[in-house]
């Protein structure tokens, strides 16, 4: 089985076409989104449709589930609920009911996908550090699932819980990879281990680069790919701008921050 992952598309058109006619173009067994459609961005219903249409499994993001009532938007920055406040007088009422009816999590072939952390997915809790990735690896054990991938952070990282393969040696081991900044990752998954993976975002990356994002990972080969592609940015910035959105929207994504 050969998964498509995306994210965190923001109401970026621009970006999401560009990434969702690569994934197309794979040829993948299966297409996952693993949330926040809209927020930031200028054309959350545009998004919407395209995710909505490709991916046929889809999941709740914390932005997605301010819009629909499922998390306080005092949550959020004031830019950020700007945008979801503009979002809700924007969006047309079915794509509004789509969203509403999306999971928080999905395992799917021993894989676990979720926007945030899988162990309160209605938090929404980040996955970029060691203590929250412990976490969930040690819940991963429990629940024997080898690979968990998320979103939210809009950073590319990938936590491996090595297990000792000598008795001898100890307690198992945390090594964390950095997925930024280049065109092409690959990193082959030991099946032995667990894995955490925070995916990166299509519509607005956070890693210094301003390129959009999206994964691929093999269940056969255990090998998982990030791939890094441009998009139009100017009009991705020109449209927030014409729709009155806060300016630091359309700024940063020129600097992938």
């Amino acid at each position: 089985m050969r998964f498509g992952i995306f994210t965190d598309a923001h109401s970026n058109f621009e970006a999401l076409k560009v990434v969702a006619r690569a994934l197309r173009e794979d040829r993948l067994d299966r297409l996952v989104f693993l949330g926040d459609a809209i927020g930031y961005g200028a054309d959350p219903n545009d998004c919407c449709r395209v995710i909505r249409e490709v991916s046929p499994i889809s999941l709740l993001g914390n932005h997605d589930a301010a819009l629909v009532e499922k998390l306080d938007m005092t949550w959020f920055v004031d830019h950020a609920r700007e945008a979801i406040i503009w979002t809700s007088r924007v969006i047309e009422p079915e794509y509004q009911e789509w969203l509403a009816t999306l999971p928080y999590l999905h395992r799917d072939e021993g894989v676990v996908f979720c926007h945030g952390s899988p162990l309160e997915p209605g938090l929404f809790n980040y996955v970029m550090d060691y203590p929250e990735a412990l976490r969930i690896l040690q819940w991963m054990n429990y629940e024997k699932v080898g690979v968990t991938f998320v979103g939210h952070a809009h950073i590319g990282l990938a936590f491996q819980m090595m297990r000792s393969r000598n008795p001898q040696e100890g307690n198992d081991a945390l090594k964390v990879y950095n997925l930024n900044g280049v065109s092409t990752a690959r990193v082959e998954l030991n099946p032995e281990d667990r894995w955490v993976i925070n995916v990166g975002a299509v519509g607005q990356p956070r890693d210094g680069d301003s390129r959009a994002v999206y994964a691929v990972f093999d269940t056969e080969t255990r090998i998982y790919e990030v791939h890094r592609i441009e998009y139009d940015i100017d009009s991705a910035s020109s449209r927030i701008e014409a729709a009155g959105l806060p300016q630091i929207l359309a700024e940063r994504l020129f600097i992938g921050k």
